[in-house]
C-alpha cells in the first residue's frame, strides 16, 4: 500500500518558530504549509484541507479556539493540535472544549512534537505501518484499529484475524484459512474459540456502522464494503 505524505498546516504568526517546525516535520517526510492568521487558515482548510493542523491559541485576528469552534460547528473533524505558549489550566480546558485533539506548550522539543503527532498520523492511516480499507485503519506497529477516527478495541488475536481478512479483502476466507494465517504469525487457536473471536471482532468492527466484516451464506469470512 502506498502512503502519501502527511499534509500539515501550521497556523502561527511567529516566523522563526514556523520555520523550525516546518523543517522538523519535513524531515519526517511530511508536507507543511504555513498560515499567519485565522482567516487565511480557514481559507486554506476549506479550499485544500490538510490532514491535521498545528494551531496557536493567540492569532492576530482571532483566538485559535474560535477557529476550531467554527470548524466543529460546520461538522469538520480535521485533527487540531494546539501549539502555544499559554499553559494555564483554563486555556487547556478551553482548547479541548472547543474540539482540540492535543495541547502542546512552548517551549517544546521537536522530538516531542513529532511523537505527539505520530498517533494522529497512525489514526489517519498515513503512517508507513498503516493499512486502510474504506474507513477502516489498522496499524501494524501498535495493533490499533480505527473506523472513521473512532478507536475499535480488539485483542491481539482478533487484530491478526482482521489483518488476515484485510490481506484478502473482497475474497471470502474459510475459518481454516483465517486460522492458518494467524498460525503463520505465531499464534494457534482452537477452531471453536476462533469462531467466537471472529464473531466478536465482526461485532466490534461493524458496531452501528456500515458493515465491513461479513459472514457469507457459505460460511466464509470476508472484508468488503457491501
Amino acid at each position: 500500500m502506498t502512503i502519501r505524505p502527511v499534509r500539515i498546516l501550521v497556523v502561527d504568526e511567529e516566523g522563526p518558530l514556523t520555520h523550525v517546525v516546518s523543517l522538523a516535520l519535513a524531515l519526517e517526510g511530511w508536507t507543511v504549509e504555513v498560515a499567519r492568521d485565522g482567516a487565511s487558515a480557514l481559507r486554506r482548510i476549506r479550499s485544500s484541507p490538510p490532514d491535521l493542523v498545528l494551531l496557536d491559541v493567540t492569532l492576530p485576528d482571532m483566538r485559535g479556539t474560535d477557529l476550531v469552534t467554527q470548524l466543529r460547528a460546520s461538522g469538520d473533524t480535521l485533527p487540531v493540535v494546539f501549539l502555544t505558549g499559554r499553559a494555564s489550566l483554563e486555556d487547556r480546558i478551553e482548547a479541548f472544549t472547543a474540539g482540540g485533539d492535543d495541547y502542546i506548550t512552548k517551549p517544546f522539543s521537536l522530538d516531542e512534537l513529532v511523537d505527539r503527532l505520530n498517533p494522529i498520523v497512525r489514526r489517519l492511516g498515513l503512517a508507513p505501518t498503516s493499512r486502510r480499507f474504506a474507513d477502516l485503519v489498522l496499524d501494524d506497529a501498535t495493533t490499533e484499529v480505527w473506523r472513521s477516527d473512532e478507536r475499535v478495541t480488539l485483542t491481539p488475536l482478533e487484530y491478526e484475524m482482521l489483518h488476515a481478512l484485510l490481506e484478502q479483502a473482497g475474497t471470502a476466507l474459510t475459518l481454516g484459512q483465517v486460522l492458518r494465517a494467524v498460525t503463520a504469525r505465531g499464534m494457534r487457536i482452537p477452531r471453536e474459540i476462533g469462531v467466537r473471536m471472529l464473531e466478536h471482532m465482526r461485532a466490534a468492527v461493524n458496531a452501528d456502522r456500515a458493515p465491513l466484516v461479513h459472514l457469507t451464506s457459505a460460511g466464509g469470512w470476508m472484508l468488503a464494503t457491501a
